[in-house]
Order: structure tokens, then sequence, then C-alpha cells
């Protein structure tokens, strides 16, 4: 999961399609961390990867697919691998989402607010941890 998900889809969609979702990523990435506090441009380029992270690709492609992996792996022999995940990933949600809020924010406002060469080796330092912690929350 880790290197499939976090290392290929993780890189795909916060580098090459929020290149495209989010217009002048780049150029906010480059701009010193000075200059991004006092630009609006830039703060809303920051706070619009930020929220499409929180409230849309964790909760609905993370999770999702998550949960349906470790039922690929965890779950019973002829078991509905995606019946039986989603239903575990709707079961759970609130929780998790309390959980995904508490540190992935906080981790994405440095994430999205620094370099983009840095984004990704720091967004994996904390997804090995929170993989970890989520696995670990749900028996795996």
């Amino acid at each position: 999961f880790g290197f499939a998900y976090l290392g290929g889809f993780q890189y795909w969609l916060q580098v090459n399609m929020f290149r495209k979702m989010f217009v002048g990523m780049d150029k906010v990435a480059e701009m010193p961390l000075s200059k991004k506090l006092v630009d609006p441009s830039a703060l809303s380029v920051i706070a619009k990867q930020i929220a499409f992270d929180i409230a849309i690709h964790m909760p609905f492609m993370y999770f999702p697919t998550f949960y349906c992996v470790k039922e690929l792996v965890q779950g019973p022999p002829g078991g509905n691998v995606v019946v039986d995940g989603l239903s575990k990933y709707k079961e759970n949600w609130v929780v998790d989402q309390t959980a995904m809020v508490k540190v992935w924010l906080p981790a994405d406002v440095v994430f999205f607010s620094g370099p983009l060469w840095l984004r990704l080796p720091l967004r994996h330092v904390v997804s090995f941890g929170w993989t970890a912690y989520v696995s670990f929350l749900r028996g795996a």
C-alpha cells in the first residue's frame, strides 16, 4: 500500500495534477516563506491545496483505498473486498476524519507552504507514521 499509494499515486496527484488544478503552484512553491505570507494570491494557492487534501483527497481517495487494500490483504477468503472495505470505511468515518484533520491539517500547512522538492519527502515521513497509526488503530 505504502509504495504504490504514497510513492506513486500521491506524486501523480500532488505534483502532476496539482499543477493543473492550482495554477501558480510552482511559482508559489519557489517563493520565500516571507513573501508567501504577505501575498494574497500565494496564500490562496496554498489554502486551496490544503482544502483539497483535507476535504477531498484524504476522506474520499485515501481512506476508501486504505480500507479496500486492508480487506484484500486481511479479509476473509471469498469476501467482497470493495463492499467490506467500504463498510469499514463508513463505520470508522467520524474517528478517522477527526484524527486525519488533527494530523494532516498542520502537516499540510507546512508541506504546501514549503518548496515543492521538499513536499513529498516530508509527506512520506508523516505518511509512514500515519499509516502505521491507522493500521494499528484498525487492527492491522
